[in-house]
């Protein structure tokens, strides 16, 4: 779950609608960045790497250290592994090579693994990707590691606008974007710079880039629940998120 707050609210959006918005930026690229050698199978895994959250996002959780809600980045590390591998195996059962990406995906998250899990996870998830690579006949894995990079980005270029408050200065983003995003320079104008986002007015939802990878303006819609605090003190997390509604927002890309 991707969670932002005000003063009286948790806005909630789920993983796996963030997911379809990163497929959406991934249909608006410019063609030249892109194969068109497994397009549909990379469509597929970007708009589908997360559904592995499509269980746990529905009962969220809150965190007793904190009392602020579990988010997908500190959410409880066995149960996570748990419900990425289910992700990934559903994936597979649609596409195999889209499977493999989201695989990948996981796994780029755990290069440096510093857990037991962490580590059964990562070693278990580099045999199914040898698996289905020789199931599929594929010699080498040089345009999986581009798509991956593809997908990381579409990944990140959704993160932006669902874990900022549309509008926001550049100066108050969520630290991890600031100064762009990585692996992003094969995107930009001279192939150099990593590309940045910002809002291009603070009354207005526009975000605008440094270098547009995009090849034209589009519009995205954001679906999310606005759950009071008080309502979660009084009912409880999950009772409070399943009785309200979902509502959306739209952002213009520019």
């Amino acid at each position: 779950m991707i969670v932002r707050e005000d003063q009286e609210n948790f806005i909630f959006i789920t993983q796996h609608d963030h997911a379809y918005i990163a497929g959406e930026f991934l249909m608006h690229f410019k063609k030249d960045f892109i194969a068109l050698e497994h397009y549909e199978s990379l469509k597929f895994a970007v708009h589908q790497h997360d559904r592995a959250w499509i269980i746990p996002d529905a009962h969220p959780l809150m965190n007793d250290a904190t009392q602020l809600p579990y988010t997908f980045l500190d959410y409880p590390e066995k149960l996570k592994f748990h419900f990425y591998k289910l992700g990934i195996e559903q994936v597979d059962q649609a596409n195999s090579y889209a499977a493999i990406l989201c695989s990948m995906h996981y796994c780029s998250f755990l290069e440096n693994f510093s857990s037991e899990a962490g580590k059964q996870f990562y070693e278990r998830e580099q045999l199914r990707q040898k698996h289905l690579m020789n199931k599929l006949k594929i010699p080498h894995d040089r345009l999986l590691q581009y798509q991956l990079k593809i997908l990381r980005f579409c990944d990140d270029l959704s993160l932006y606008v669902c874990m900022n408050k549309p509008g926001v200065s550049k100066e108050e983003e969520i630290e991890i974007f600031k100064n762009g995003f990585p692996n992003s320079e094969f995107f930009s104008k001279n192939g150099e710079t990593k590309i940045k986002a910002s809002y291009k007015d603070k009354d207005r939802n526009v975000v605008k880039f440094n270098s547009s990878p995009f090849e034209g303006p589009f519009e995205i819609r954001i679906h999310a629940k606005r759950v009071s605090k008080q309502l979660i003190k009084d009912i409880g997390l999950a009772d409070a998120y399943a009785n309200e509604v979902t509502s959306s927002f739209s952002i213009k890309l520019s």
